[in-house]
């Protein structure tokens, strides 16, 4: 019996190269002989996801109680309109596998390259013989029924993500210049694992799974946030009723307009930002009543920047210094007039180049109102910019 079997196996060898990575079960019963190698297509490989890191406060890096310095708050209101502060559950998964045979190094091809979704945190495939590339990227669902991140699979060696215009411009009055604003980024993670060796022997998987009847290889990687979270608040000092509100219109400059699913390295071009904020009156901030703009603001992040990773600062560390960050608000006042401001914000956000709590200070008794009829953006966000804390007018795009 032990002969036949043999013979068997020598025979099925002959076909190893064209068939999928299995599992020879029938011999893991069999005492005192080695394990051959991997021949049968029947059975498949189950790979392992991996973790999924949410935590605000892991990516963030804080190590203080942040909280603490996030005056504004969240109510139910804020959550309705703006939705948790929070890395949600993934729901499903998207799955790139790109095969390039013994030669690692191999580019992507189309003809190697297979794509499918799965709703679990693992799965099983049948491989064939040598390397692959495995991509891995969490799919979206937007409250709203509209998703605005776009997924460009067009360079098989790099995905790329972006996002949609919105519906607003945004006017330089000094230059004269109108540029477009952009939607912020829904929160989604990605991980890209290069040179998976599917090996014909079994003692080059982790281990053989009783149960599944397969064996199991892990990837040893983790899904990791492409776009980041930042809670943003511009605290008014001494109003007395001179600012009784926001249009809800506010934007950032400066953020990358999109980034790499494969490494999340961010794009080198800037692009203005859109998201919207909400006033609250008689707020205590450390003893004193304030009152506060404040709202929730997801990006890719500056410009030129390294993705998030359990081992990197929180600290800018790209090439793109001579571009500054800029918050763009409006007012409403109490004579029923409408400005919009500018305040410099780019040592904050290099600070926090991954998210974090963003605060501006303003009095209210610096702030002139406009006169009655100097207004009329209408609809579209398009500012009377005034120079707040002596910042210049330039937008850099």
């Amino acid at each position: 019996m032990m002969r036949l079997l043999t013979d068997k196996i020598r025979r099925i060898g002959a076909s190893a190269k064209r068939v999928a990575a299995s599992l020879v079960v029938m011999l893991l019963t069999l005492t005192g002989c080695i394990e051959p190698p991997l021949y049968l297509p029947a059975d498949e490989v189950l790979v392992d996801m991996p973790i999924v890191v949410m935590d605000l406060e892991v990516v963030w890096n804080v190590d203080v109680d942040w909280q603490s310095h996030w005056y504004y708050g969240w109510d139910d209101l804020d959550e309705s309109l703006f939705g948790s502060i929070e890395y949600p559950q993934p729901r499903s998964y998207e799955v790139r596998r790109y095969f390039v045979g013994d030669d690692k190094t191999a580019p992507h091809t189309a003809a190697g390259t297979d794509g499918f979704t799965t709703m679990q945190t693992s799965f099983r495939k049948s491989y064939n013989f040598g390397y692959y590339d495995l991509l891995l990227w969490s799919n979206i669902y937007s409250p709203t029924g509209t998703q605005v991140v776009l997924i460009d699979e067009s360079n098989l060696e790099e995905v790329k993500a972006s996002t949609t215009a919105t519906r607003g411009i945004m006017r330089d009055i000094s230059a004269q210049a109108v540029t477009g604003l952009y939607n912020q980024p829904e929160i989604f993670y990605s991980a890209y694992e290069e040179e998976v060796y599917i090996s014909r022997y079994h003692e080059d998987y982790d281990y053989f799974d009783e149960q599944e009847q397969v064996c199991v290889k892990h990837i040893q990687t983790t899904l990791n946030p492409l776009v980041y979270i930042y809670l943003v608040q511009v605290i008014v000092h001494n109003n007395d009723g001179r600012i009784v509100g926001v249009t809800g219109d506010a934007a950032v400059s400066a953020f990358a307009n999109g980034t790499s699913v494969n490494t999340a390295h961010t794009n080198n071009s800037p692009c203005m930002v859109y998201f919207p904020m909400r006033f609250k009156q008689g707020i205590d901030a450390d003893g004193e009543t304030v009152d506060i703009a404040g709202g929730k603001l997801t990006t890719y992040g500056l410009c030129d920047m390294d993705g998030w990773a359990t081992d990197t600062r929180a600290d800018y560390n790209g090439t793109r210094t001579d571009l500054d960050n800029k918050l763009f608000l409006t007012l409403q006042f109490s004579n029923g007039t409408e400005k919009t401001l500018d305040f410099l914000i780019t040592d904050q956000c290099r600070a926090r180049a991954h998210g974090g709590v963003l605060t501006v200070h303003i009095n209210a008794l610096d702030i002139k109102p406009p006169s009655s009829g100097e207004q009329g953006s209408g609809n579209l966000f398009v500012p009377n910019v005034e120079d707040y804390e002596n910042v210049d007018y330039d937008i850099i795009l």
